[in-house]
């Protein structure tokens, strides 16, 4: 027989065992008989539901049909397990609002069109959330369903027939080199202010997010085998890995204001990470746990606030720690980088999300307009 399953009863402890094609499974119930004889019976139909129920999900995988079984279970319930098994931030906070959601304990196979159109009206219109983080806990809630055709817990994805929520498009523009030069001779007044103020350019030379950047630790920081300096880190937000290259200003911006040396914990294996005059003098922590920006770490104050006037000094407007992100991935593209690379750097799992910071600037259209060949000659 290809397949069976049957209870064992072992020394009262009842036990389901799956014999699937010359494998054995055996897990136990949690169930016990007892001298009581009507107790008994009760267990052992328990049991029995159980077995039937294992069985008809053996069918459903192998007739390739949806599992008649693991749909009952809740929407919330499979978000959570994977949001458990990910740590996706937006997994997590879409999480949030479909427990907040009136109608959120519905089971996968109640799950339909009408209700995701349904949900998505909620998000825009009853959570004060704005349109773009609306957008992308919808979109998050419809990864989760297409993932659950994946699992055979649904034949298909309810949210197919309904339009996502429009992605608005972003008014905030990138800075240009000769703005962040402007920016960079320009103080925040106070220690969490010029912690501020140099957490952001290093931002912008690497594209962290704020929750990288006050999650950076000095171990994070590597040397490789040619001299240069990376950060390894896994991100706060989508707990993906990112690699990404520090060059000289990088570099520099690391130094502690009010340490002698630029690094003050940096390690690869025994010895201070190290960029010429730049970390000659640094000290090896003990553990290289201390954090890269400290006062921005420790801080709960709303540190756009510092950004926001300071910018203003510059004459620039709408400064905020995602708009470093955002000049990162421009300045990138303007001096040569490919989409590909940039969207590595920036830890993105899709091009599409890429292309939403890295909009078309005049420099890249001037670039593109004097690559296409000349055809007609200077005596014409």
């Amino acid at each position: 027989m290809g397949k069976s399953v049957h209870i064992r009863n072992r020394n009262g402890r009842l036990y389901i065992e799956v014999y699937l094609y010359g494998r054995q499974i055996r897990r136990s119930l949690g169930l016990r008989l007892t001298e009581d004889k009507v107790q008994n019976r009760k267990v052992l139909r328990l049991a029995e539901i159980i077995r039937s129920r294992r069985e008809m999900q053996l069918a459903c995988a192998e007739w390739g049909i949806p599992d008649m079984v693991g749909n009952e279970k809740s929407l919330s319930t499979y978000v959570e397990e994977n949001y458990q098994r990910s740590g996706n931030y937006t997994l997590g906070r879409c999480l949030h609002y479909l427990k907040k959601y009136r109608f959120g304990s519905v089971s996968l196979r109640a799950v339909t069109p009408q209700w995701v159109e349904d949900f998505q009206a909620w998000l825009l219109g009853g959570t004060g959330l704005s349109q773009g983080t609306a957008s992308l806990y919808s979109s998050a809630l419809r990864h989760q369903l297409r993932l659950a055709v994946r699992d055979r817990l649904l034949s298909s994805s309810p949210a197919e027939f309904v339009r996502n929520i429009a992605m608005p498009e972003s008014r905030k523009q990138p800075l240009s080199v000769s703005d962040l030069r402007r920016l960079a001779e320009i103080e925040i007044k106070g220690e969490l202010g010029e912690e501020v103020r140099r957490a952001f350019l290093f931002s912008c030379f690497t594209g962290l997010r704020v929750s990288d950047l006050k999650s950076l630790r000095w171990c994070m920081v590597r040397e490789h085998d040619d001299g240069s300096l990376w950060i390894h880190k896994v991100q706060k937000k989508t707990g993906a890995g990112v690699f990404i290259p520090l060059n000289g200003s990088a570099t520099s911006l690391m130094r502690k204001s009010d340490d002698k040396c630029a690094g003050g914990g940096g390690v690869t294996g025994n010895r201070a990470v190290g960029n010429g005059d730049d970390f000659s003098d640094c000290v090896v922590s003990k553990d290289g746990n201390d954090f890269v920006f400290p006062r921005l770490a420790a801080t709960k104050t709303n540190t756009d606030q510092y950004l926001a006037k300071w910018g203003l000094k510059a004459g620039i407007e709408h400064v905020s720690w995602h708009t470093a992100r955002h000049t990162m991935a421009t300045i990138a593209l303007e001096h040569g980088a490919e989409l590909r690379t940039v969207s590595e750097l920036l830890g993105h799992s899709d091009l599409s999300t890429t292309l939403r910071y890295a909009k078309a600037t005049d420099s890249l259209k001037k670039s593109a307009v004097n690559a296409l060949p000349e055809i007609f000659s200077e005596e014409n």
